[in-house]
């Protein structure tokens, strides 16, 4: 069986689970998701929390501001 049949399989089962059964689903595919931080290089990171602290100190441009500037060149 192909993986497109054993999905749609699986969506038909879906429609007949009760409550209970769909909350315990829904947790096993919140915690089964990966976490993409994890997979960046400790570089990207550093730079991801450089940002976050420009944020928190009010460093930044809007988003307003960037597009006003650039709006010429569209």
């Amino acid at each position: 069986m192909n993986l497109a049949i054993r999905k749609y399989n699986f969506i038909q089962e879906l429609t007949m689970i009760d409550e209970s059964l769909l909350e315990k689903l829904e947790i096993i595919l919140k915690t089964s998701k990966k976490d993409w931080f994890t997979d960046l290089n400790s570089e990207e990171k550093q730079e991801i929390e450089i940002g976050l602290k420009q944020a928190e100190n009010d460093e930044f441009i809007s988003h307003e501001t960037v597009m006003n500037r650039f709006s010429k060149w569209r």
